[in-house]
């Protein structure tokens, strides 16, 4: 049979999908023609239109779809993800697309839906509460006190011991112990405490309780013990697609190949280049194994429609980095707009805490050029990224080192007043008004990792209660807020009226308010000066005009622009420029933080790197196609 042309093979999908409505590569289309029976692996490039892509897909086979209890399941990582999925299977298959036989939702949901809750109380033995068998998940960082029976003590004398969702058990056969805790080091405890740790769990598992690690094991155990259910389950669901596959930890692709090998027929769509999610232990390297050992047919869309070719070069270099092997090559279709698009900038410890507003400069120097306002950079889809939030507090201010209580007060306001107001405006303020009242109303007693919550409080009730102090606090009838021309001793005046006040509001305070009220004063030598002018010189207001994050909080977002910060040093786990470089076996996962970062950007890509790096990586940035920029120092 003759190979189709892209115009027939156009008009078969819409022979299926009459309200498709968009033109799509022959890339796409043959994702879309492919057979549904033949398992495959898309590789995506970033800004191929993944997404709707896979929700054509979708629509398209279902549109066909005979079988009324056999379905589909289409799953993501995200809600969010999961919702873009089903909202363009709706657009382009009809509402009644999206329900039964099929699901479209999170790989949690179904494996919780379909086999954690209907079955896996056979595998622990729980009992169940008024005939409902499904599980309780339980988040694996919060220590809540129900818990507190299934603790694993190693020692008292110092104490040192382990919650039971701290650890969990690892798909794997014969099954091991794998922690989920910073501070649990399973490799130098004994075996008699390994041991009780394994009990202690299968307790917890017993009272129909699971992190969500534990949901995981339970799934595959019962999966590898009842072929029964596993032959239901593939029955049932005998087509899996798995969206943004390079997410999958080493535990869901342990069931999935249970699967697989009961014929079930698996299709990965992603981009591997972006898997940077070992913490979480999710190997690259096990899920390439995946697709060669079952011979997944390879798909690829090598067609950005996010970012310019400049832009685009740099992502293909990282990822010959990555993998070793020459890339297929990817076109990009976005215009350039600047006459740099990839920068590389240097800075030194002295104008390290420039960058930000240098950046800003640069965003602003080159909407001078562009005449039309719609193709302008907009600095409020700019981002800077690091790998870690220790290099990004070096542009930020750190207000609860030295200043006083009364100072953290000011400055927690004029935070919440940013306009625009961002997520870490937010976290600030309450971080900064929860240690201010900590001091004042409660000896200084709390846990900082949670804005000073003090033990009169859960930390919902006390973020609540911050919200609205500082909501009462920065109603303009109190006169606290603004500043106005207000010096500190004026402002002391009214803040003192308005707590006075409010103090009836906090739950069981330590101090009284008479022996509080004496602590209120002005910050020694401002009694006379501003607070408007004494606050600014106290915080560097970059965080109100562009945002600052980290590398896995932008994973999958599109931008205008990005300026992509090395750490100083290589202390930083695969935040420093050399190790986005390496040619190292096992820093491979630090070459994918800088391909997601600089795959991010429609516009610009800045690298700002320490200055006196070694030549050798600097002609690598450049042959990556980066032009060296120091004169902004």
């Amino acid at each position: 049979m003759p190979e189709l042309t892209i115009e027939e093979k156009i008009a078969l999908v819409k022979l299926r999908l009459s309200s498709l409505d968009r033109n799509l590569s022959e890339e796409q289309i043959d994702f879309i023609l492919h057979p549904i029976n033949i398992a495959c692996y898309l590789k995506a490039c970033p800004g191929s239109g993944k997404t709707e892509v896979v929700g054509i897909k979708a629509a398209y086979e279902i549109a066909e779809w005979k079988e009324k209890f056999i379905g589909m399941a289409i799953l993501s990582f995200t809600k969010n993800a999961a919702k873009e999925i089903a909202d363009r299977i709706k657009k382009f298959g009809g509402t009644n697309a999206t329900q039964h036989p099929h699901f479209i939702g999170t790989i949690d949901s179904w494996l919780h839906g379909y086999i954690l809750h209907p079955f896996a109380h056979k595998s622990t033995g729980y009992v169940g509460k008024n005939s409902d068998k499904s599980y309780r998940l339980v988040d694996n960082e919060e220590h809540y006190d129900f818990l507190t029976p299934f603790q694993t003590v190693f020692s008292y004398n110092p104490f040192k011991g382990a919650w039971v969702n701290d650890y969990y058990f690892e798909c794997s056969n014969p099954v091991s112990l794998q922690s989920q805790s910073r501070t649990l080091d399973l490799t130098t405890i004994s075996l008699a405490a390994k041991k009780e740790l394994q009990e202690n769990k299968k307790k917890f598992l017993k009272a129909g309780l699971a992190t969500y690690s534990d949901a995981e094991f339970l799934c595959y155990y019962l999966l590898r013990k009842n072929e029964s259910i596993l032959e239901n389950v593939v029955r049932r669901f005998p087509i899996i697609v798995i969206d943004e596959c390079q997410d999958l930890s080493n535990n869901q692709l342990e069931i999935l190949k249970l699967l697989n090998q009961k014929g079930a027929i698996i299709h990965f769509v992603g981009d591997n280049n972006q898997s940077i999610y070992e913490f979480k232990k999710v190997y690259v390297e096990k899920i390439n194994a995946f697709i060669s050992e079952n011979k997944l047919k390879e798909r690829f869309l090598t067609k950005n429609y996010r970012s310019n070719q400049k832009i685009v070069n740099v992502s293909i270099g990282l990822e010959k980095y990555n993998t070793g092997n020459t890339p297929v090559f990817v076109v990009g279709n976005e215009e350039e707009r600047a006459t740099k698009s990839c920068i590389l900038w240097e800075y030194t410890a002295d104008n390290f805490s420039q960058l930000p507003q240098k950046f800003i400069n640069h965003l602003q120097q080159i909407n001078t050029t562009i005449q039309n306002p719609e193709l302008k950079i907009a600095i409020n889809k700019s981002v800077i990224l690091a790998r870690a939030h220790a290099t990004l507090s070096g542009f930020r201010s750190h207000p609860t080192a030295d200043l006083s209580k009364i100072e953290l007060f000011a400055n927690a306001l004029n935070c919440w007043a940013n306009n625009p107001r961002t997520g870490k405006d937010m976290q600030n303020a309450l971080q900064q008004i929860g240690k201010s009242i900590s001091m004042l109303a409660y000896a200084g007693n709390g846990n900082h990792q949670h804005q000073y919550c003090p033990d009169t409080y859960n930390q919902i009730e006390w973020r609540n209660q911050l919200s609205d102090l500082i909501f009462k606090a920065t109603n303009a009838t109190t006169g606290v807020y603004p500043f106005k021309n207000l010096t500190w001793s004026q402002w002391v005046t009214k803040l003192k009226v308005f707590l006075e006040n409010y103090w009836a509001n906090l739950d069981s305070p330590s101090s009284d308010w008479d022996s509080v009220k004496a602590k209120i004063k002005s910050p020694r030598g401002y009694a006379t000066k501003l607070v408007i002018e004494t606050i600014k010189a106290n915080q560097i207001m970059y965080s109100e005009k562009i945002r600052m994050t980290t590398i896995h909080d932008a994973k999958g977002e599109t931008l205008d622009a990005v300026m992509l910060v090395s750490a100083k040093d290589k202390k930083s786990k695969g935040g420093h420029v050399e190790q986005w470089l390496s040619m190292n076996a096992n820093e491979k996962e630090f070459v994918r933080f800088a391909y997601v970062a600089s795959s991010r950007p429609k516009h610009l890509l800045i690298w700002a790197i320490p200055k006196g790096l070694n030549n050798q990586f600097k002609n690598k940035i450049i042959d990556l196609g980066f032009d060296i920029e120091n004169s902004l120092f």
